[in-house]
């Protein structure tokens, strides 16, 4: 299988191309030392998707929450041009005010894509921690799955948890819970994992299976344009 190296060398070299393109670059935090996916973490903050604490700490251990995790998908998957040029418009939820204008675009886009559901009753649920279970499923669906409504009902963790397995979005995770509230490192390392290795996909009704999408490879091909290398 190809995939990007995951080599500091290629982190950097990623960084310095979206910065071509306005994009910030990765950064220092104070805290750097207890960080555990520092790729993951350049990355992640060097496109936008993820941002520090505003005192030069990451706070790798922070929990995130779903309007946070919804902003941390769009920018992986849109980019950050495109992504902070999302339309604002009125929050189709009830418990998303005007606190959550910074999230607002995000959610909506992702709804309307059918990346990201609500909680029902018309509520989102905004300040709620998202799971790792529950990101994966964001993710997943950004890169095409999803379509068969196998994240839907009384199985939709067990499928998530099945794919994301499958594809490697879980891949060099320490974390032992997955239904326990995600840290922003365990985020951060998700969107990094989708974004640089899964395949995009589509979904084939006539065979009644996903089938890799012939337009594109990854996420990171897609909006980036960056290409894979083999391993070695």
């Amino acid at each position: 299988m190809r995939t990007l190296k995951r080599t500091l060398c290629l982190v950097l070299a990623m960084v310095m191309v979206l910065g071509m393109f306005g994009i910030a670059s990765a950064t220092s935090f104070k805290d750097d030392a207890k960080v555990q996916y520092n790729e993951a973490v350049d990355v992640m903050t060097g496109i936008g998707a993820i941002n520090g604490m505003g005192d030069g700490t990451f706070n790798p251990a922070g929990n995130v929450t779903r309007a946070q995790a919804a902003k941390m998908v769009a920018y992986a998957v849109l980019g950050a041009d495109v992504a902070k040029n999302l339309p604002v418009s009125a929050s189709s939820f009830k418990d998303v005010d005007s606190n959550f204008n910074w999230a607002i675009p995000s959610i909506e886009y992702l709804v309307k894509a059918g990346v990201i559901n609500g909680r029902g009753n018309g509520t989102f649920d905004p300040n709620g921690k998202v799971t790792a279970y529950e990101i994966a499923k964001m993710l997943l669906c950004a890169a095409g799955y999803g379509k068969n409504g196998e994240y839907t009902g009384n199985s939709w963790m067990l499928n998530v948890a099945i794919t994301a397995q499958k594809q490697g979005v879980f891949t060099g995770s320490k974390t032992t819970d997955r239904n326990a509230p995600a840290t922003r490192e365990e985020c951060a390392l998700y969107c990094f994992n989708v974004l640089t290795t899964v395949q995009k996909v589509v979904y084939d009704k006539t065979k009644d299976a996903y089938v890799d999408d012939t337009t594109t490879t990854t996420l990171a091909k897609e909006v980036y344009d960056m290409q894979a290398v083999a391993e070695g």
